[in-house]
């Protein structure tokens, strides 16, 4: 098979004058390391709004590394996929979106002005999120005929895995589309280590969170025709680049050829993962290794409530030359991947029970402020509550009233209130003490 990774590099070595874009040419003089793969739509290397030819075929491998129907390669991150699928499907009805869903889903049905319920997660004394509960979704679908798709996130950004297999049997029973945002979840379904990858009608990977593609790279991977095949890839040329990354495109077919031709590329990686988790819940006596049946192993969240700030701890570690993924006054996130190893994970574990020795207390769980727990009731569509008129006022004074900005934390950009919707003393609560912009009147 003709690999576009191996194509670029070919032609990227040879002495062809290049009389098209870009401008450096490929002179070394002009462009940083890395980047002499960097060409446009020329003769040979097809075109990723219209594949017919080597990106074409590097779809359709990768679809079935994840036993889809077919795939689409994003060079714009997940959120164009995530843009294109839920506008698309916004064409069939009603959307019902878990209310822990990425920002790019709002965004999506701001511009798409789809009319959309929300559900909520389960929560419980944790200061995050956990899964969706099937029978939330079959209620709520019974409930509301209307609804005819539903977008969820699994695994989230703690690793917290939803029973999707169940959801989507649900879905199918009512015709209604299924959209799972597993953006943290490109490695599901590699080995048996890892949760299976998720057989929604739309599963959305971000390759480059923890496989070998640059960041930037996504997969869109299509189960089923329900949500067409021809829809999305016209919302996915509205959303994407019209000058898309060869550079990037040839970061995701490395993935694709390394996944295709050595089976066992993750092996070193759940050895050395293995090791780490093994040796943190071992010798960890105050701070705490989240951990439940439904959880990502490859995610490291470290519990840190009432034993040390998780920002300090962050800090502290920062010092000690390890820089994790994210910091909250609860807990931190270290990410793994397929470029870990035994010595990597084996000197993060090390540093953790090295702090941990010097601390004292135990981890509790009464994190009320950090998750909003109350239902999400819009008093107006995200998009007329952009058009309106808005003022600055206190949180106090704001509760009430209706939202006309989003306000969310970033990472990772789960929003605490949408435009038009209705500010209550519980969001408030998950909002630091500032002058919030609300919609006059």
């Amino acid at each position: 098979m003709r690999y576009l990774v191996d194509e670029l590099n070919s032609y990227s070595n040879s002495s062809a004058i290049a009389m098209h874009m870009p401008g450096h040419k490929r002179n070394p003089d002009f462009y940083p390391d890395g980047f002499n793969a960097d060409i446009t739509e020329i003769y040979g290397f097809d075109n990723l709004h219209n594949p017919t030819g080597i990106i074409y075929d590097l779809e359709s491998q990768a679809a079935r590394i994840w036993n889809a129907n077919s795939s689409i390669i994003s060079v714009n991150g997940a959120t164009a996929p995530i843009l294109a699928s839920v506008m698309a499907a916004s064409l069939m009805g009603k959307i019902l979106v878990a209310s822990n869903c990425h920002i790019s889903v709002w965004h999506a049905l701001e511009l798409s002005d789809a009319k959309f319920d929300v559900i909520n997660p389960l929560v419980s004394n944790y200061p995050f999120c956990l899964e969706i509960d099937p029978s939330d979704i079959s209620n709520r679908l019974s409930l509301d005929p209307e609804i005819k798709c539903v977008v969820i996130t699994s695994p989230t950004y703690e690793g917290v895995v939803s029973d999707v297999d169940a959801i989507s049997k649900i879905c199918q029973s009512m015709d209604v589309a299924l959209i799972v945002d597993e953006s943290h979840g490109s490695h599901f379904g590699l080995n048996e280590f890892f949760p299976k990858t998720s057989k929604a009608d739309i599963v959305i990977k971000s390759i480059h969170k923890t496989l070998h593609a640059p960041t930037q790279t996504a997969l869109l991977l299509s189960y089923s025709d329900r949500i067409s095949m021809n829809k999305l890839r016209h919302y996915m040329d509205i959303v994407e680049s019209s000058s898309p990354s060869y550079v990037l495109m040839s970061g995701v077919s490395k993935v694709v050829k390394d996944l295709t031709t050595t089976p066992d590329i993750t092996n070193n990686w759940v050895s050395a993962l293995n090791s780490c988790r093994e040796n943190l819940e071992a010798k960890l006596e105050h701070l705490k290794l989240f951990s439940l049946s439904n959880l990502d192993p490859s995610k490291l969240v470290i519990l840190t409530n009432g034993v040390i700030n998780g920002d300090e701890l962050s800090q502290i570690l920062r010092e000690k030359g390890i820089e994790i993924e994210a910091s909250f006054s609860t807990h931190i996130i270290a990410m793994t991947g397929i470029g870990d190893t035994s010595k990597s994970l084996k000197t993060f574990a090390d540093a953790v029970i090295e702090v941990d020795r010097d601390l004292t207390g135990e981890v509790f769980y009464t994190c009320s402020n950090m998750v909003p727990r109350d239902s999400t009731v819009m008093n107006m569509s995200i998009k007329d509550a952009l058009c309106a008129d808005s003022m600055c006022i206190s949180s106090r004074e704001a509760i009430g009233k209706t939202s006309f900005k989003y306000a969310y934390r970033y990472p990772p950009g789960i929003p605490i209130l949408l435009p038009g919707q209705l500010i209550t003393e519980e969001r408030i609560n998950c909002l630091p003490d500032e002058l919030i912009e609300v919609v006059k009147g």
